[in-house]
Formats: structure tokens, C-alpha cells, sequence
């Protein structure tokens, strides 16, 4: 998928200046044996994700699925969904009786330990792992993480293990494998960026050079950009509505970058169906099926992050963000923005200015 438009801007990119993701290292963990790392659902605006350096573990989800990770993967968990982490080998857990997330954290270097090990000769076969977060503020990062699925598994893709029990009562957990390999030139393949951020991670996870921290947390923004990228290039993307599936569809990617430029603009169903080069139910009907709404709703949408944006900045009157994002009036702007977000354009600015 092109990210770029016409005049170079790199839309991915403006998603996430937008969003303003920030990414985090939380912890290290050193597991061996049995042992067992739940997480409860985490809060709105943060996702989590995991990354193996070492060993390997199965990721547990609440509908009884149990995936492998091994050495090198990733996974991320766009909404913070509950699961749980146990030994590559041997029994899946019974109960919740088994949590080593109570195990005291140990302060070893900058960034804490969790450990079981009972000595340093079991180094050779442990999980190595390091978990962290992307927060998120407002609607815009909303809007990039629930285009993603449920669960992103950056690795080779394996078929889940389903643990015996009730069946899963709760809505479709949606997971999706990005392969860390692609296809290279005389039939070999290239390995993806990501495997060697991990590598980086691990390094200043162990280190206790000055700026590790730092250098960690922009290692991890790296990370999120490539995971974004790794599943807006893969054929998954299709499979979930939102602004990723819409910037696949190369009819419709023009479109969507045109409005992302130019939120203000005199758009009309027409005009937009017209750069499709499609008939206005057609292009109706195609965007629905890629959003997961109406153009006008995308629009409206896309319009008010963009006032969000500008009513950060002082130096843009009210009335001059309600021109900027196609409004004729000042009223009309504060009508459509309390309306989506609940509070007025004024106690916005208050809050987030």
C-alpha cells in the first residue's frame, strides 16, 4: 500500500503525529520452567505488546485460544485485551491459581525484572521477554488502533491450541499472524525490520549505558510504526473496516489522502465519487465497506479531529478553525463538535490547549 499522496505527505505518518502514541518499556521478564504472566483488560487509550528475546512462551486469550511465540516475534494487543502468558512446553494452566505477575519486581539496571529463576544456571532455557505499552490521547489514536485487530502477532503464523472448556460467549476475537519474513529476490527472502528492533530492545533492556531509557523509548516508537506498517502492507488489512483498509483500496486511497489534506473543502458526494471515478452509489456503497461508514460520517470525522488539532493552538480563533474545517459559521462549528465530542470547542481548548 502507498502511503504517499500527490503531493508527498505521508499519511501513516500524519496519523500518527495526530494520534500522538507515545511508546513505553514497562518491564523485562526472565521465566523458566512452569509459570504463568495474566493481564487483565488494560485501560481505554492503551495497547500493550510483547516481545520475545529469548526462549519462547504461548499467548492465552479469553476465548481459549493459546498461540507460540517464539524468539524474534512480537505481539501487540491494539485495546489492551486480557491474556496470558505460560511456558512454550507442557500443560495449559487449569485454573488462575499459578500468577507470577505477583512475584516481587527486582530493580536490576534501569528498567525492572520479573523473575522466577531459581539461579543463573537456568539463564540458557528461560524466557527472555519485555513487555510495554503505546498510550494514546483523543480520537485519533482511537481511530489508527481500531482499524488494527484484536491481536497483531508479528511472527510465523501458527494454528492456536484451544483449551477444553465453556464455550466463548464473548464477541469474535479477531487475530491476525504478519509474517517476519518476505519474499526476496531469486527465492529467497528478507527478513522484516522488526526482528532487528527487537535485537536493539534487547540490548538496552540489558544495558546500563547513559540515555538507555531514552533510546529505548524511541526504539519502541519505531516499533509501533513498523507494526502499523507491516499490517497496512499485508492482505489482513482488508479483512477489518477502518482508515488502513481504506488507504489499500488503491480506488479509493486518493480519495481518502484528498479529504486527509483538505478537510475544509467543498466536498459533495459527487466530487468525491467523481475522483474515485465511480458512480456516486457505487462509491457510496465501496466506502462503507472499507470505512465501516458513510463518506459524510468519515468526513465529519475527519473534520473535527482536524479542529481538535487546530484548537490547540492559541493562535487560531474559533472562528477561524470553523472556516478551516469547512464551516460557514462559528455556531454551525460548535453545533458538529459538541455533537461529537460531548463538550464544547471552548472547553476543548480549556483542557487540551
Amino acid at each position: 500500500m502507498d502511503m504517499h499522496g500527490e503531493d508527498g505527505r505521508d499519511t501513516l505518518g500524519r496519523l500518527l503525529q495526530w494520534a500522538r502514541l507515545r511508546g513505553q518499556l514497562d518491564l523485562r521478564c526472565r521465566m523458566h520452567d512452569v509459570f504463568a504472566l495474566p493481564h487483565a483488560q488494560a485501560a481505554d487509550g492503551i495497547a500493550l505488546f510483547h516481545a520475545v528475546l529469548e526462549g519462547g512462551c504461548r499467548l492465552g486469550l479469553p476465548d481459549g485460544r493459546w498461540y507460540p511465540l517464539r524468539p524474534g516475534e512480537l505481539v501487540v494487543l491494539p485495546r489492551g485485551l486480557a491474556h496470558n502468558l505460560v511456558a512454550l512446553q507442557g500443560a495449559l494452566p487449569a485454573d488462575d491459581s499459578l500468577d507470577d505477575t505477583r512475584r516481587p519486581l527486582q530493580q536490576q539496571g534501569w528498567l525492572p525484572l520479573r523473575s522466577n529463576l531459581p539461579d543463573a544456571a537456568c539463564l540458557r532455557d528461560s524466557l527472555d521477554l519485555v513487555c510495554g505499552r503505546f498510550v494514546h490521547e483523543g480520537e485519533v489514536g482511537a481511530l489508527l488502533l481500531q482499524a488494527l485487530p484484536d491481536v497483531l502477532i508479528l511472527g510465523q503464523p501458527q494454528e492456536a491450541e484451544q483449551q477444553p472448556g465453556p464455550p466463548w460467549r464473548g464477541a469474535p476475537i479477531r487475530v491476525v499472524h504478519v509474517p517476519l519474513a518476505w519474499p526476496g529476490e531469486a527465492g529467497g527472502s528478507t527478513l522484516h525490520p522488526v526482528l532487528g528492533l527487537v535485537q536493539l530492545l534487547r540490548q538496552e533492556a540489558a544495558a546500563e549505558q547513559p540515555g538507555a531509557r531514552a533510546m529505548a523509548e524511541l526504539l519502541t516508537q519505531a516499533l509501533l510504526l513498523h507494526v502499523l506498517r507491516a499490517y497496512a502492507q499485508s492482505e489482513a488489512v482488508r479483512q477489518l473496516p477502518g482508515v488502513l483498509n481504506l488507504l489499500a483500496e488503491p480506488r479509493l486511497q486518493g480519495v481518502v489522502q484528498a479529504m486527509w489534506q483538505q478537510p475544509g473543502g467543498d466536498w459533495s458526494l459527487d466530487s468525491l465519487a467523481e475522483r474515485a471515478a465511480m458512480s456516486r452509489a457505487t462509491f457510496t456503497r465501496q466506502f462503507a465497506q472499507h470505512a465501516g461508514m458513510s463518506p459524510w460520517a468519515f468526513l465529519t470525522q475527519l473534520r473535527m479531529l482536524h479542529g481538535m488539532e487546530l484548537l490547540r493552538d492559541p493562535r487560531h480563533s474559533l472562528a477561524q478553525i470553523a472556516g478551516l474545517t469547512g464551516y460557514q459559521s462559528e455556531s454551525a462549528f460548535n453545533v458538529a463538535f459538541r455533537k461529537y465530542s460531548g463538550q464544547t470547542p471552548a472547553r476543548y481548548r480549556r483542557e487540551h490547549g
